[in-house]
């Protein structure tokens, strides 16, 4: 009979040898140092120690048979594991010596035979996981590469032990996972966070203090399995889900934080650019601890990108006391405390108001950025990078620090911008007033961003309204789709503006006044279209090679131009009141079809690249007006609507998974549609 060898003392978690068939969905790999960690058997000198146990080799075996660390008898090491024809039988086995009570009731040869080695099947496995191991850590360096400082470049500084004793103790006694099987997750697949938060599982091991985003551990990317002795009950704590302890769960776990982080400059920051993505990572994630109003920034980055987060842990719940706790947290702390940073987290907190609905809500809370930003004197140039003259306002109560760098700078400029586009996409959908007047600011262009990641002040074009011709700086080939974006919008608001005046369609030297003023706009326009540069008239054949968030800035910006072309001629087109002097015209009326039809040609190159979830509600704004030109115009012609418009309706619902004003706009245009049929029917 085969006598096993003595096992040393070892610290060692039993786990089944069975390989999950299909891993948990929505785990994600956290790192290769956790995948490391987990494939990794237990390296000690016996032989013993790196042979996987059988279920029926643990059979009946104690805790204190596992990690007692004495020299153990024969009869006693032999004992613990059953003998070969009880295995067999798959029936409990005494392990009695030298026979055991089964095999000695029939009469059986009772044989005990030592720890196998692993099997051939065993081997490959290992051999599998170490590749895809391999393959994955080389596609996490590439993507590092690409898409600048992974979180954890900064993190590495942070040692174990500015943690918490508890959780330091935890880590220090936690046995090693030895089942290959068994790959790290960035959370565990049997009791999703969603449900109780990962926080305020680790209250208990954590100090009363409140912890920044910083409180973390070190990049080791070893996890951490806490095994309780309360009904048997384990919790694993994994290498990612232990770097943010945060009081009372304010924000979601760290890897979910990241990937919302990066959602935000791929799905939002594209059309709405007012942050700069390396010093915007590196203040969040970086080795320094993250202030409160960096903090308060990326609450509103957490509102805005909950929308796109396809993340399984993500339930209905915690999307709800996400969103819920970030927006108030915003609002308190914008009231408290008026900055620039705080204005950035309202604007983009505001983007996410006008996705949801263009309402009071999102209008008041333009009225507070447009108010604090003239307030803070932020649409005023007042740039020590570029030497341009400083112009004076005394309605400014309220004065902010110089920029401490070009970035700095540049952020606050795209801030005045991009609030005054959403101004005016919010003033010409509810047909109310500006509320920052493009006349009192004194705001040169932003440049390319490009440029703007480079870290180098460059001039770009800065319009005066006042003073001398000198003063004008002309810069375009530091102009990208941002800084075009907003001289487009600058036409729309003269536009706005010239409609809004009372015009007496009886009076002929009025309307001749009205239509000089029409045709002169439309040169502007039609000279405007002419400065952009190549990219613009390529728009359609880029869309298919490089479905990326740089064609989707000109994507937007096409939607821009299509809004004011229609915006301008629709009144000439389609008048709500006529009269023998002022009548359609069939001018204007081929314009806006015209658009119409170009924007529809945009969009369809945009379903197929499939870059739809890349654009904003500017876009869907484009595509509810182009489709009301085609309910119009049947109106008016007394025609069926052009079937055309199911493609914007059915493009709009798409959006509409996203950004909920998309989905209103497709619902009004099929109310419309049905109440249009139902008339036609009825003669």
């Amino acid at each position: 009979m085969a006598t096993p060898k003595t096992a040393p003392a070892m610290h060692l978690r039993v786990a089944s040898p069975e390989v999950p068939s299909k891993p948990e969905q929505g785990c994600r790999l956290h790192g290769a140092n956790a995948v490391v960690h987990a494939l990794q058997p237990c390296t000690n000198t016996s032989d013993d120690m790196n042979t996987i146990m059988s279920p029926g080799e643990t059979d009946g075996a104690s805790c204190d048979d596992l990690q007692d660390g004495g020299v153990r008898d024969e009869r006693t090491t032999s004992s613990k594991a059953s003998c070969d024809r009880c295995k067999a039988r798959k029936v409990r086995c005494d392990r009695a010596t030298p026979t055991c009570g089964g095999c000695a009731r029939q009469n059986r040869d009772c044989v005990y035979k030592g720890k196998q080695k692993p099997g051939s099947q065993v081997v490959e496995k290992l051999n599998r996981l170490e590749t895809l191991l391999k393959d994955m850590g080389s596609r996490l360096e590439k993507h590092i590469t690409e898409h600048g400082d992974s979180p954890q470049t900064g993190l590495r500084s942070v040692l174990l032990a500015s943690q918490s004793p508890q959780l330091a103790d935890a880590a220090e006694n936690t046995p090693q996972q030895t089942d290959p099987g068994i790959i790290s997750h960035d959370r565990p697949v049997f009791e999703p966070w969603s449900g109780i938060n990962i926080y305020e599982r680790l209250q208990g091991f954590g100090s009363d203090n409140d912890m920044s985003i910083e409180s973390i551990f070190d990049g080791a990317g070893q996890d951490v399995t806490a095994t309780t002795g309360v009904a048997g009950t384990s919790t694993c704590f994994s290498h990612s889900a232990l770097r943010p302890i945060m009081t009372n769960s304010e924000l979601p776990p760290y890897d979910l934080l990241y990937t919302l982080a990066d959602i935000y400059f791929k799905h939002v920051n594209s059309w709405c650019p007012i942050l700069y993505r390396k010093a915007t990572v590196d203040a969040f994630f970086g080795s320094q601890t993250i202030d409160e109003a960096d903090r308060i920034l990326l609450h509103a980055i957490i509102v805005t990108t909950l929308r796109f987060s396809k993340d399984l842990g993500l339930t209905t719940a915690s999307r709800a006391r996400f969103y819920k706790v970030s927006k108030q947290n915003v609002l308190l702390y914008v009231l408290e405390h008026p900055s620039v940073r705080a204005l950035q987290a309202l604007l983009i907190l505001t983007v996410d108001a006008l996705g949801t609905s263009s309402g009071e809500q999102a209008r008041g809370l333009l009225a507070l950025i447009a108010r604090s930003i003239i307030q803070l004197g932020l649409d005023v140039e007042r740039s020590t990078f570029l030497e341009l003259p400083v112009h004076h306002r005394t309605s400014t109560v309220l004065t902010t620090p110089k920029p401490k760098s070009w970035v700095e700078d540049e952020e606050r400029r795209r801030l005045c911008w991009m609030t005054f586009i959403l101004d005016r996409y919010a003033a010409i959908e509810t047909a109310g007033n500006f509320l920052l007047d493009e006349r009192e600011m004194d705001r040169s262009l932003p440049c390319r961003y490009d440029l703007f990641s480079q870290e180098e002040p460059v001039k770009t074009r800065w319009y005066r309204h006042a003073g001398p011709p000198e003063t004008m700086v002309n810069k375009p080939e530091n102009l990208g789709s941002f800084s075009y974006h907003c001289e487009i919008l600058l036409i729309l608001s003269r536009i706005q503006r010239f409609l809004h005046r009372p015009l007496d369609i009886t009076r002929l030297s009025d309307i001749q006044q009205w239509r000089k003023i029409y045709r002169d706009l439309d040169c502007e326009l039609n000279g405007w279209l002419q400065s952009l540069p190549d990219e613009y008239s390529k728009m359609s054949q880029l869309c298919h090679p490089d479905p990326g968030s740089k064609i989707s800035n000109w994507i937007t910006l096409h939607a821009a131009f299509v809004t004011t072309v229609i915006r301008l001629h629709s009144p000439a087109a389609f008048p709500t009141v006529r009269s023998l002097a002022f009548a359609p015209t069939d001018d204007a009326i081929q314009r806006c079809l015209g658009a119409v039809e170009s924007l529809r040609g945009i969009a369809q190159d945009v379903l197929q690249s499939g870059i739809l979830n890349l654009l904003g509600h500017p876009f869907a704004f484009a595509l509810w007006s182009s489709a009301r030109v085609l309910l119009v115009h049947a109106a008016t012609m007394e025609s069926e609507v052009d079937s055309k418009i199911s493609f914007f309706i059915s493009t709009l619902e798409q959006m509409g998974q996203h950004w909920q004003v998309a989905q209103d706009y497709a619902r009004s245009l099929r109310d419309k549609c049905e109440g249009m049929a139902l008339e036609s029917q009825w003669g």
